[in-house]
């Protein structure tokens, strides 16, 4: 949600990007590897367009949603006269404040399911320049152990604590990473530098993360050529250190 990152957060995305310049460098041009931020994975056409509930504050978009849920049940027979006049009284009531706010409600109604699909292809689609590119980017990851144990692969996310203490973020700003071989250093929500090749691949997988299942869908894959662990920022250490394992 833009706006809301703590500071230290920030702070660490900002050296997460800078270590993946000076790797990227560092590697030389035969590599031909690419630095990216999270941001350079969203499709850019699939991101721009114009979503009108963006403007509407908490209040009226509950006015809103009412309104929507009392047309609804209105519709349904088995409602009785003084069910259907106390519903009819509160439409009228949350009607009277959009319209005294300016809104028109029936025109955003008529866009709702519209909205609703540019919002989830904004956040499924992937920037399709990437597929096939050898890049370098920074996050945090989930490994997750296969049938014998070993963290052979798992995911990257951008924030520490995503997916079990604070929401999945779109399905575009989450990496399916695969290792050749396991990783002993693997632990959940470790900083790290992730170096391979993308592919624009959606993956679903339900595990078991801290205090339960959890289901997590990636837009992307990626074969990774070489992992290396980050130094933790302040607000990264939490003191412990966690493995999550399959279903």
């Amino acid at each position: 949600m833009a706006g809301s990152t703590p500071i230290g957060l920030r702070r660490a995305a900002t050296a997460f990007v800078y270590a993946a310049l000076t790797f990227a460098i560092a590697a030389g041009p035969a590599a031909a590897i690419t630095p990216i931020d999270w941001p350079d994975l969203k499709d850019p056409a699939a991101s721009q367009y114009e979503d009108p509930f963006e403007a509407l504050y908490l209040s009226e978009l509950r006015s809103l949603a009412a309104v929507y849920r009392i047309r609804n049940g209105l519709k349904s027979g088995g409602l009785t006269l003084e069910e259907r006049t106390r519903l009819e009284r509160r439409l009228n009531d949350e009607e009277a404040k959009l319209a005294a706010a300016g809104i028109q409600t029936d025109q955003l109604l008529a866009q709702r399911d519209m909205v609703a699909r540019r919002r989830a292809e904004a956040r499924l689609k992937g920037n399709s320049d990437l597929a096939g590119k050898d890049v370098a980017i920074t996050g945090y990851v989930i490994p997750v152990l296969d049938e014998t144990g070993a963290a052979k692969y798992g995911y990257l996310v951008s924030g520490y604590g995503m997916c079990s203490h604070v929401p999945a973020p779109a399905p575009n700003q989450i990496i399916f990473y695969r290792l050749e071989e396991e990783w002993a250093e693997a632990e959940l929500y470790k900083p790290v530098l992730l170096q391979g090749r993308l592919d624009l691949n959606v993956s679903r997988q339900t595990i078991n993360l801290l205090d339960g299942d959890v289901t997590i869908t990636a837009s992307f894959g990626m074969d990774v050529t070489d992992i290396r662990a980050l130094e933790p920022q302040k607000s990264d250490v939490r003191g412990r250190g966690f493995r999550s394992f399959t279903r």
